[in-house]
């Protein structure tokens, strides 16, 4: 099982790559590129080279956060829930977020950021896994826990396809470009890529390809002010 998950892992992160060179192949152009949850950086690497562009990243582990300094990414140690990025607004060419937002319970702050932090008609590349796949399809049917969300697991959201796109693209901030489904758990690459690309909502990841449309209020900053304004607290502990 480790092995198929490692897998779609590197299935995931050749995706982002590809849809990256996608974007250089068209004539985007990038100086900066933020890989936010970063890891050692070796990934994000990769992701800056199809640029040949500035690698940022941010991470909340302070021993890989050194490693990612050490192979030259400006990395900021941080935690998305409570802290702001710590550059300009509209300094980032290029955000990638991959297999982070799950982890997170408010997720509204960072996407804030998100979109603060990007220029003008700059992107971000995003992934979560799938709710809705249909490994989990098939274990909510036999009574068990998806494995995307598990009571002792390192995940607190689940997104389905449609929601991801929804939230993603809430208010306008951010217009959905591309969206692809990302592996078909627990088939090999070989036979799940097809099958992924048939049916998206029930591949193992969700992929998105976000523009910022322009400058402004975050709309997901604002649902998260309503929200506090009116006494809930969902998106806080």
């Amino acid at each position: 099982m480790a092995t198929l998950c490692e897998q779609v892992v590197g299935e995931v992160q050749r995706t982002i790559r590809s849809e990256l060179e996608r974007l250089r192949a068209r004539g985007f152009r990038a100086a900066r590129l933020l890989d936010v949850g970063c890891w050692d950086g070796s990934v994000t690497e990769r992701y800056a080279s199809v640029f040949g562009c500035a690698a940022l990243g941010i991470e909340i582990f302070d021993e890989v956060a050194a490693r990612a300094r050490a192979r030259g990414v400006e990395v900021a140690r941080l935690d998305l829930e409570s802290e702001p990025f710590p550059w300009p607004d509209g300094s980032v060419d290029v955000v990638v977020i991959n297999q982070v937002l799950e982890h997170l319970k408010d997720v509204w702050r960072p996407m804030s950021e998100i979109h603060r932090v990007l220029r003008p008609d700059g992107v971000a590349v995003l992934s979560v896994p799938n709710l809705a796949s249909l490994h989990n399809r098939v274990l909510v049917a036999c009574g068990r826990q998806p494995t995307s969300i598990r009571t002792f697991g390192p995940h607190v959201r689940g997104f389905t396809f449609g929601e991801f796109r929804a939230f993603v693209a809430h208010g306008g901030a951010l217009e959905v470009l591309r969206a692809r489904g990302v592996g078909f758990y627990p088939l090999p690459a070989r036979l799940a890529g097809p099958l992924a690309r048939l049916w998206r909502g029930a591949a193992h990841t969700t992929l998105l390809v976000a523009r910022k449309r322009a400058a402004g209020p975050s709309p997901w900053l604002e649902y998260l002010r309503r929200e506090q304004e009116q006494g809930l607290q969902t998106h806080f502990g």
